[in-house]
């Protein structure tokens, strides 16, 4: 009988540079993800039980053979402590990487400050500090003492990515008042710089203004945790670190920072404030009270809306959006907070954060109407992925109804450039409605809208 003739799958029939370029295009898209997220142990495994690139290269024989003559694809690291065989891991990839910018992540899972295998992963990676593009270390207790931070030094070019969290308990000796500089590396090409408060309250502020001069985002974290140093470690270290930032830090994202009112008193006495071109703000929207008035953006996110009668006044800034907002009962609810900006942007927030916003633009509640936000000329509801968006649609139109009249019949045809040379001080109308993901619309309601609205946009979400 005649042999049939072996067929090869299709994977296999695929050139050794496209498979080099595919799998390098995979490991770019791997490492973006990393630079979003909080490093954990998970993140090391990306498929069938191995990380990367080892799992492509369980694909086929061709495939290991492109991968283990690419040294590109060996740059990104995961170290998880403890492992016996961490140390050896390391030093195996860095050479394989050949000389290549390497994304290296360190991942402590110790509890306690004794960790033999730390000396020689750190004295390893002061061997190749010019190869680092970003460093992530999570946990470690290490860094915290002084001989370790000294170890982790030196100049740093390519480094572009910092993200660096302390230990998850804080015992008293990281409350101390000398701690050590955490920071020796000299990293001036550093954009995206990632730190969780332990980390900040050793942060030496001169370190801050020789690395950060083309720095893009700065992110600052406290997770589920309270600063154990009390209101005036709030007060005093977190503005003036940040301040010492060379310009205006061009993104700052405060995640979940949550401290009494009587810290906030204590900002505004002594008059800190952060500056930022855009801020985004993460489970409480009380950290507005330590932003400047010069911001464009303003980002609040998972916060409830409005959460305390004495936030009276949002900073100054062009948009505000909220993301994966809520309210609680519009009859409790204070609605105080005025603003002056033009553009509000809602994602994924539920119904009585759209019915509180919907009054502070103007719509009648308690038989009244007064818009604390006078300026907005452009509103944008939009619903992602399976959110539902879900709002009081005859309460929208009498907020647009509301501002019109308030505007005046004269002034409903001018744009908001010609409402600024007249000085104009009054309620703008809505001249900008996009809705994205809403319910679905009648071609009478559509109709109204588009006669109301200059620039109306109402997209279904599709089933």
């Amino acid at each position: 009988m005649p042999r049939k003739k072996l067929t090869r799958r299709p994977v296999e029939l695929l050139p050794a540079e496209t498979v080099c370029s595919i799998l390098k295009l995979a490991l770019e898209d791997i490492i973006e993800d990393d630079m979003m997220t909080t490093a954990e142990a998970e993140h090391r495994i990306i498929a069938g039980g191995l990380p990367f690139p080892h799992t492509m290269a369980s694909v086929c024989r061709q495939w290991r053979d492109v991968i283990s003559s690419a040294p590109e694809l060996w740059t990104r690291i995961f170290c998880i402590i403890p492992h016996k065989s961490e140390h050896q891991t390391l030093i195996s990839q860095l050479r394989k990487a050949c000389g290549h910018p390497v994304h290296l992540t360190i991942i402590n899972k110790h509890n306690h400050l004794k960790q033999n295998e730390v000396p020689g992963i750190l004295n390893c990676i002061a061997l190749h500090i010019e190869q680092l593009k970003s460093l992530r270390i999570r946990n470690f207790y290490s860094l915290y003492i002084e001989e370790y931070c000294n170890a982790l030094a030196g100049h740093a070019p390519q480094l572009e990515c910092l993200q660096v969290t302390g230990p998850k308990l804080l015992g008293c000796w990281t409350t101390r008042e000398r701690i050590p500089p955490l920071f020796k590396l000299d990293c001036p090409t550093l954009r995206i710089l990632d730190i969780d408060h332990k980390v900040a309250h050793s942060l030496d502020h001169q370190w801050l203004k020789n690395n950060l001069t083309n720095v893009e985002s700065v992110t600052l974290s406290f997770g589920d945790e309270l600063p154990c140093y009390g209101p005036s470690y709030l007060v005093d270290h977190v503005p003036k670190a940040l301040n010492a930032v060379p310009g205006r830090i061009p993104c700052l994202i405060i995640d979940g920072l949550q401290f009494p009112f009587q810290t906030i008193s204590g900002i505004k006495h002594k008059d800190l404030k952060i500056g930022a071109e855009k801020v985004v703000v993460r489970g409480c929207m009380k950290v507005l009270d330590m932003v400047d008035e010069y911001c464009k953006t303003i980002v609040i996110r998972d916060c409830e809306f409005v959460e305390d009668p004495r936030t009276r006044k949002l900073p100054s800034s062009d948009t505000l959006e909220f993301d994966g907002c809520f309210g609680g009962s519009l009859e409790v609810a204070p609605l105080t907070p005025s603003w002056d900006g033009d553009t509000v942007t809602i994602t994924n927030s539920d119904s009585l954060c759209l019915k509180a916003i919907f009054v502070l633009l103007g719509a009648p509640f308690k038989d009244s109407s007064c818009s604390l936000w006078p300026r907005v000329t452009t509103l944008k509801l939009v619903a992602k992925d399976d959110f539902v968006l879900k709002f009081p649609f005859k309460m929208l139109k009498a907020m647009i109804s509301s501002r019109r009249e308030a505007a005046g019949q004269e002034n409903l045809g001018k744009s908001k450039v010609e409402l600024d040379a007249i000085g104009f001080k009054r309620v703008r109308p809505i001249m900008v409605l996009h809705v994205h993901g809403g319910q679905g619309l009648l071609r009478k309601e559509r109709e109204w809208f588009e006669e109301q609205v200059r620039d109306f946009v109402w997209d279904c979400k599709k089933r």
